[in-house]
């Protein structure tokens, strides 16, 4: 490998540390506002707020009598889930994924808040009453306490409140039997004029619990987004006891909360007035708390409001969350746009996809992905490795050329155009493959990282490819490395000192010799805390490079090596009339 390629290498390495930290999420703190936008705040979008464990009566107004009652739950189950429905605000206070595990490999809750649940409506009255639908004792239409729901069945669930003989408040949930969606209606009536600002709140409040053992590095995949006129909103509450908060209006796709492999999201069949998304994490803890909430109008005029919404409660699973046609697959980060996205998108998640119909471990699937890659890239990359063959082989001539003009870098260059052009070589030829196959690279560490395809999915000794392949835990951290031993990028590491053992080079100064150790110890530092699907791909790529080396350095004759003219102008001359006094 040759000096251009090394510095290209290493170039590229540091270039993959900087990024991970330029392509952070987002932080949006919050930022004071005047003080009328403040008082609207304060009076129409504080949800976060906790609110008094026993209501007062006079803060409800005409909902007082409904601020007292009995909370009656009901538990409905279907294929995928087992979700708990409460009479006290009409709300959700558990969903337990069948299919999903947490860290430790045990069921776990996606819903944060279990107290009060996360769904709920909110509004301010004409009076200034502030109403939190959590607070109200709603009247079951239905006589079950649990219920089952199965394959293509639906399942419907039926709240009622009465306000006033003229007013009412009815909330429907829809289950399947084999989806993650739920069908979520609002009917108000005779709250038309009754509402400040004409509008209510659809709202999730609690962000979602965690279920990964390495809490910081979920607390890193945690946010509340939106998709609203065309682009993604995103809200990162990273920083400890600071309030962060977005709200814009206009026509909303959906709001959603995440965490690194699941989320939960408000999908609006209607026209919608804005949304509103809130965060904070508390300090010393690395859960991140978010509320996000769909702003709905109501008009001035008619007697009833009937909206209707989509809950998605699951996996962040591509091809099930692009399913809802809303967008809500681009909560997904993929890394850039309009470079690594398509790579993720069209290339590797089909690809695996395809792949697992015919083949079930994720492990053998990343070693035929591997194989399939390095087979498309091999043209090109002989190309390269016969081209530093051919450098190598100049070698002699370039020093010569170099000694002799060092005192004229214009001729210096001039001649080693053409000798390059002669030769047939591109003396930055070697990094093309690398530098071409990083999108992918990079790509594929966003698809490992954060896709719940290979999610406690073990290959070999790794137990899960979605995370480290740690075999020793050091109980503590050190800089660079971490706080564990990983083995994948040791035998990553291994084969990039083999090749570049066996990769032609055109230098064999020390600082070239220093770059052979440096930069598998790069990588090795690099890859130690990234998954160990991403470790097992560059593995076996550089096992398959190893052998294609082997394959051309064995095939290699010297008819392949380049045939220059050297009797060029006064260099040829000087040259010949040189050698010849040395033979007599």
């Amino acid at each position: 490998m040759d000096r251009n390629s090394i510095t290209g290498l290493a170039i590229i390495a540091v270039i993959m540390m900087v990024w991970l930290q330029f392509m952070s999420p987002e932080k949006k703190p919050f930022q004071p506002v005047t003080a009328a936008k403040t008082e609207q705040v304060e009076q129409q979008t504080q949800p976060n707020r906790p609110l008094s464990s026993e209501p007062v009566a006079e803060n409800f107004g005409v909902f007082a009598p409904s601020s007292e009652g009995k909370e009656q739950l009901l538990k409905v189950e279907n294929d995928l889930f087992r979700a708990t429905l409460s009479s006290k605000g009409a709300t959700l206070k558990s969903l337990v994924l069948k299919k999903h595990l947490d860290g430790d490999r045990k069921a776990f809750d996606l819903v944060s808040n279990k107290k009060n649940g996360s769904l709920s409506l909110l509004f301010l009255t004409r009076e200034g009453k502030k109403i939190d639908t959590r607070d109200l004792y709603f009247r079951s239409m239905t006589v079950d306490t649990l219920h089952t729901v199965t394959g293509k069945d639906h399942y419907a669930v039926r709240y009622h409140l009465d306000v006033t003989p003229l007013q009412a408040i009815d909330i429907t949930y829809l289950f399947g039997g084999e989806s993650y969606r739920v069908d979520y209606d609002v009917k108000l009536t005779g709250f038309s004029s009754e509402l400040a600002g004409n509008e209510y709140q659809l709202q999730w409040d609690g962000g979602l619990a965690y279920s990964e053992k390495n809490r910081q590095d979920e607390a890193q995949s945690a946010l509340a987004s939106a998709y609203l006129g065309g682009s993604l909103v995103k809200l990162d509450a990273s920083k400890e006891n600071q309030a962060y908060r977005e709200e814009q209006s206009g026509e909303a796709k959906w709001v959603a909360v995440r965490d690194k492999y699941f989320v939960a999201a408000l999908i609006p069949q209607g026209h919608t007035a804005g949304i509103y998304l809130d965060g904070k994490r508390e300090k010393g803890n690395e859960f991140e708390n978010y509320l996000v909430a769909l702003k709905m109008g109501i008009p001035s005029t008619g007697t009833v409001v009937d909206d209707k919404f989509s809950i998605y409660l699951g996996p962040l699973d591509y091809d099930i969350v692009k399913a809802e046609k809303v967008g809500l697959e681009k909560i997904m980060d993929f890394g850039w746009d309009w470079l690594t996205r398509p790579f993720a998108e069209y290339i590797i998640l089909p690809v695996f996809n395809w792949m697992n119909g015919y083949v079930s471990n994720y492990g053998l699937i990343i070693i035929i992905f591997a194989f399939l890659i390095k087979l498309v890239t091999y043209p090109l990359s002989m190309a390269s490795t016969k081209s530093m063959k051919k450098m190598s082989a100049l070698q002699p001539v370039l020093k010569e050329l170099q000694e002799k003009y060092k005192d004229h870098p214009a001729k210096l260059q001039s001649e080693l155009a053409r000798i390059y052009k002669e030769a047939g070589v591109n003396p930055i030829g070697g990094c093309l493959p690398v530098v071409l196959q990083m999108p992918l690279l990079f790509a594929m560490f966003y698809v490992f990282r954060s896709s719940i395809q290979l999610r406690q999915h073990g290959f070999l000794w790794a137990k899960d490819l979605s995370v480290p392949d740690s075999i020793l835990d050091f109980g503590f951290t050190i800089p660079m490395y971490g706080n564990h031993i990983a083995v994948f990028p040791i035998l990553m590491a291994v084969t990039v000192f083999m090749q570049q053992k066996i990769t032609p080079t055109t230098q064999s100064n020390e600082q070239m010799k220093v770059m052979m150790y440096m930069f598998p110890a790069m990588m090795l530092l690099f890859f130690n805390n990234m998954p160990a699907g991403l470790g097992l791909y560059y593995l076996m790529f550089n096992i398959f490079s190893v052998a294609q080396q082997f394959y051309i350095n064995k095939t290699t004759t010297a008819a392949d090596l380049p045939k220059v003219n050297l009797g060029f102008s006064a260099s040829g001359s000087s040259r010949k009339h040189k050698k010849g006094g040395v033979k007599k």
